[in-house]
């Protein structure tokens, strides 16, 4: 059914390929478990767990997935929507050259949270929230893409407390194939993730102290790299393991410090990324809303500011219209006197004569 054009991407557990789906007639992404894990049923079990999760979140910056099958090797692979676009970290790496991109970027951030704050609210973590996994499409689009980490939060979740007290079907927890299975999940101290982002109780493999907030933290490492041009973390993975475990951030908030950004925003970095899970926004949403309150509010201030130069540009043309009009006046009123004085004169002199 899928004609491989070729490889796009590979990673520690997969290789995603460019594939033409012939029933459909459409281009697909096509991942494939890559061959040396296909006898780990570890790995196997993630694999199609990433499947299951991106299937079941439906919501525009998720990809969809399209179909989970198995391969004549029997190993498993799964299709979805093939993305056309930049990452964010590319777009970031370009920052230099389009001066008026934060405005942007911090738009393409805001949809970002709310992707995750629908993940949260369906009770499922990311844990590798980084650039380079934010696809931005060709026309506007931001999608949130590689959940080969992610955990289903079973108890203990922000989100789980809110189900408790909502009971609502959207909030309905996403089952997976680990769901109903004792200890297939990450055990305690297991490091999953990418170091430069990665909050203090990740980097230290508490499996079981993850929630909504683990995410917050990554999300605020991508707007300390929004503000200051790097992640939280600036080094090699294991001596970023290091500082992340020790929650060693001096050098993020000397940079956000430094930085030229608005101090409401700064201060929001700052506490998304704040060692105790406690002190960081309790979820996505609320990490949304703020930004969204704070782009609305820019936005006003644009708007104000630009009422405000048309307006002064207008009262500077009147009064310049009035100057050239009195002007105006004035050269009219000396060219009668002129005139009246040389009627005058003529008349005196025809009277001489």
């Amino acid at each position: 059914r899928y004609r491989v054009a070729g490889e796009i991407a590979r990673g520690g557990v997969g290789a995603v390929y460019r594939a033409h789906d012939v029933d459909l007639g459409r281009d697909v992404a096509l991942k494939v478990l890559l061959d040396d894990h296909r006898r780990s049923p570890d790995m196997m079990r993630r694999f199609i767990e990433e499947a299951q999760i991106g299937g079941q979140l439906q919501h525009p910056g998720i990809v969809p997935i399209y179909e989970l099958g198995l391969q004549a090797d029997r190993r498993p692979y799964f299709t979805m929507k093939l993305i056309r676009g930049e990452t964010f970290a590319s777009l970031l790496a370009k920052r230099e050259s389009d001066p008026g991109a934060e405005r942007r970027f911090l738009r393409a951030f805001e949809s970002v949270c709310q992707t995750m704050a629908y993940a949260h609210s369906r009770g499922v973590i990311h844990r590798d929230l980084k650039p380079s996994n934010i696809m931005v499409g060709r026309f506007g689009e931001v999608q949130v893409v590689d959940w080969g980490f992610a955990k289903v939060l079973a108890s203990g979740g922000v989100a789980d407390e809110r189900r408790a007290r909502k009971r609502a079907a959207e909030d309905t927890v996403v089952a997976t194939v680990r769901s109903e299975s004792d200890g297939s999940d990450s055990i305690d101290g297991t490091i999953l993730g990418t170091p430069a982002y990665m909050p203090p109780e990740q980097a230290l493999g508490q499996v079981d102290d993850l929630d909504e907030r683990a995410d917050v933290f990554s999300l605020g490492g991508i707007l300390c790299e929004i503000l200051t041009g790097k992640p939280p973390y600036v080094t090699d993975d294991t001596t970023a393991v290091a500082k992340a475990v020790r929650s060693d951030l001096a050098g993020a908030f000397d940079r956000l410090e430094a930085c030229a950004a608005d101090p409401e925003l700064v201060n929001l970095t700052r506490a998304c990324m704040s060692p105790l899970r406690t002190d960081r926004p309790q979820d996505a949403n609320v990490l949304a809303e703020q930004i969204g309150t704070y782009l609305a509010s820019v936005e006003e201030r644009a708007h104000r500011s630009a009422v405000e130069q048309a307006e002064a540009e207008a009262e500077t043309a009147r009064t310049e219209r009035e100057a050239t009009e009195a002007r105006t006046r004035a050269q009219k009123a000396r060219q009668s006197a002129r005139e009246a004085q040389a009627r005058a004169e003529q008349q005196v002199a025809c009277l001489l004569y």
